[in-house]
């Protein structure tokens, strides 16, 4: 990794100035969330980059997390039933929010914004059901990143 800090299974995805970093079990959709949340950043005009896809380290910077990609696989993102694709990369992002793949997330939204501490700092999180419509998923990211 570059950098230090703590090691997850994760990717994470800048769009305009914030990272968002997509957590799930192996297989639940990250890389395919990811790759349709550029997609659909770039179709509204939005600037956005891979950070990392699969290892993505996270540090505390005060009251920022920051997430940095694994430089061994920088630039590269895995399409199930395509393989490893190329894509346009930035080492690192300060993180707006936490996307959590569950099995079974909560039916209704909570009347607050849920949060999720990471290395110390709280950062907002959006639960999405593991497998759900990456399409759908993208949007429902977008949208949620302009309340937080």
């Amino acid at each position: 990794m570059s950098g230090g800090g703590d090691h997850l299974h994760a990717t994470a995805v800048l769009v305009a100035e914030a990272a968002v970093l997509i957590r799930g079990a192996s297989g639940a959709g990250k890389s395919q969330l990811a790759l349709a949340l550029m997609a659909e950043a770039r179709r509204r005009g939005l600037f956005t980059r891979l950070i990392g896809d699969d290892r993505v380290a996270v540090s505390a910077a005060g009251v920022h997390i920051v997430v940095r990609g694994h430089l061994s696989i920088e630039g590269w993102i895995e399409e199930r039933g395509s393989g490893i694709l190329p894509e346009t990369s930035e080492p690192a992002g300060l993180v707006r929010c936490v996307v959590d793949l569950l099995e079974d997330p909560p039916r209704l939204p909570a009347e607050e914004i849920s949060q999720v501490l990471l290395v110390g700092v709280r950062v907002p999180a959006l639960a999405l059901r593991t497998g759900c419509a990456p399409q759908e998923g993208a949007r429902r990211v977008l949208a949620f990143l302009k309340w937080v």
